[in-house]
């Protein structure tokens, strides 16, 4: 322990010289009494983050998240918080016809992007040809026959009824960018984008990115000057960074730490239920085929303990793909495989997974070794938890599991090419504000993430149907099936359901925690 207190130490002085020095932009210019400016009147903010890109391409992997809560971009559509959609660049009356193939949509008036180009309904359909070209999961949202515009209005006709495509419109990988900007090194200089703030710089080493008012905003006066997001996968020291005041605000703090903020008038603390939950791929394509191994792993797992014990209740025990907080069936569903140790026993035992070299770890019934590399990271901060947890646990039922350590980008590219045994990961199943998409995207034969070796003929027909089913009701009923599959098929671990927080200084207002998880911050954003 004391080792690691050094390091975490250690980790935050090197980061108190560099702003010191003046090396993180941004960063040290405050003066004592002069609270977010650079003593010149500047107003600036620091943000850290166990979470960021690997680029600012909007159409690589998840990226286009951050173009949204760096507040460079925005879409047509926006998920309130109760995953309810309005518009955003364009105005709330949308409309469809009858059998949801033709939907037609008001592009808002007086929006311009941040190199000041008025945003036409030309540009915008410019924008979303873009990215169906363009991005590899766009055909996994939707695929269109043509996008027209005409003035201000613009008309998506669909190969298939797209019941929900303003949800789907909403998501941040249809961020609406400037195509007649120079896009050749998007990656590091960011999009032209419509929203309060412009890029000033991003490293894509460190993944350090500053912001700037964007001058030509068309939603209002921007507050502040400059925004800086700090990267730092170590939860000690975002804390520390907190505490310190070198951070003016920390997005997820952990919940072994949230506790020191809460009843201290120097803080605010934003939380908010999220769509996410916390999954634990198992990957069906080495030892983990075998679904009585899979069995015994789910009913040997104590996730209520985990929840109320480790992560101080901060997260509800996991059950279903869909988070308690939502309408999905958390309280409905039957798992085959919950808690249950005896019955995890019992089937290895009887399928022939033996501790034949008295090492202490069951072999399998061939005879080979098991040891499953358990993939994870630590940008959220249950990983770590869960992932030591999961060793320990396993190892008392005779499995051997080794942890393994990676950024972020790094497990999402592993969970892509499935180079895992087990691999954790904490996504929004509601990023549309419904679960289509990423029960596409996770589950379903072909999903552009689904590398794990799972197929149902049963679930991609399921998820067929749901893809163009408007009634609600049906749709809800449709999702609650596919999960129950899931759960039949013993397709992965449901950890947790975290509970999203932001943690600022009092005298920091307009940062937002939200359920959909994209918007951070915005033209209100400020810091007296």
């Amino acid at each position: 322990m004391m080792n690691r207190n050094k390091r975490n130490r250690a980790a935050l002085l090197l980061l108190c010289i560099l702003i010191t020095a003046g090396i993180l932009t941004g960063c040290g210019g405050k003066k004592e009494g002069q609270a977010g400016t650079d003593g010149t009147g500047t107003k600036e903010l620091v943000i850290g983050t166990g979470q960021s890109c690997g680029t600012l391409d909007s159409l690589q992997g998840y990226d286009g998240w951050y173009t949204v809560r760096f507040g460079i971009g925005q879409t047509l559509t926006k998920l309130n918080d109760d995953f309810s959609v309005s518009g955003w660049l364009a105005e709330d009356d949308y409309t469809v016809n009858e059998d949801h193939t033709v939907w037609t949509f008001t592009v808002r008036s007086g929006v311009t992007f941040s190199n000041g180009t008025e945003l036409t309904a030309e540009l915008a359909k410019a924008s979303l040809e873009y990215t169906c070209e363009n991005g590899i999961r766009a055909a996994e949202y939707f695929t269109p026959v043509s996008i027209e515009a005409d003035g201000q209005t613009l008309t998506i006709i669909t190969e298939n009824p797209e019941p929900i495509l303003p949800n789907k419109l909403a998501d941040p990988y249809f961020t609406i960018i400037d195509t007649t900007a120079d896009l050749t090194d998007i990656a590091d200089k960011g999009p032209v984008g419509t929203g309060p703030f412009v890029l000033s710089s991003f490293n894509p080493t460190t993944k350090e990115t500053v912001v700037v008012k964007n001058e030509n905003y068309w939603g209002g006066e921007v507050l502040l000057d400059q925004i800086t997001f700090m990267y730092t996968e170590d939860q000690s020291t975002l804390t520390m960074g907190l505490q310190s005041g070198d951070f003016d605000a920390v997005y997820n703090v952990s919940m072994t730490n949230i506790d020191e903020f809460s009843d201290n008038d120097s803080y605010s603390i934003v939380r908010t239920a999220s769509g996410r939950t916390t999954h634990g791929f198992m990957n069906q394509n080495g030892v983990l085929k075998d679904e009585t191994l899979r069995q015994a792993i789910l009913r040997y797992i104590n996730k209520e303990s985990y929840c109320e014990h480790l992560l101080n209740g901060e997260y509800v025990a996991g059950k279903t793909l869909l988070t308690s907080a939502s309408d999905y069936g958390y309280d409905e569903l039957t798992d085959i495989n919950s808690y249950n140790p005896e019955s995890a026993v019992q089937l290895l035992d009887e399928a022939g997974y033996l501790d034949v070299d008295g090492d202490g770890f069951r072999e399998t019934p061939s005879g080979e070794k098991i040891n499953l590399r358990f993939v994870y990271y630590t940008g959220r901060p249950e990983q770590k938890i869960v992932a030591e947890a999961t060793q320990m646990e396993l190892a008392q039922l005779g499995i051997r599991v080794t942890p393994e350590v990676h950024d972020t980008q790094t497990v999402i590219d592993m969970l892509g090419k499935g180079d895992y045994d087990i691999l954790c990961m904490s996504i929004n199943a509601l990023n549309c504000g419904d679960p289509e998409n990423h029960m596409n995207t996770y589950f379903k034969t072909g999903g552009s993430y689904n590398a794990s070796g799972y197929s149902s003929a049963e679930f991609d027909a399921v998820l067929d149907e749901l893809t163009v089913t408007a009634d609600p009701e049906q749709r809800m009923e449709l999702v609650k099936e596919a999960e129950q599959i899931l759960l039949d098929d013993s397709v992965c671990i449901y950890y947790c359901y975290p509970v999203m927080n932001f943690v600022t200084k009092s005298n920091v207002s307009g940062i937002t925690s939200t359920p959909a998880d994209f918007y951070w911050v915005s033209e209100k954003t400020d810091i007296q």
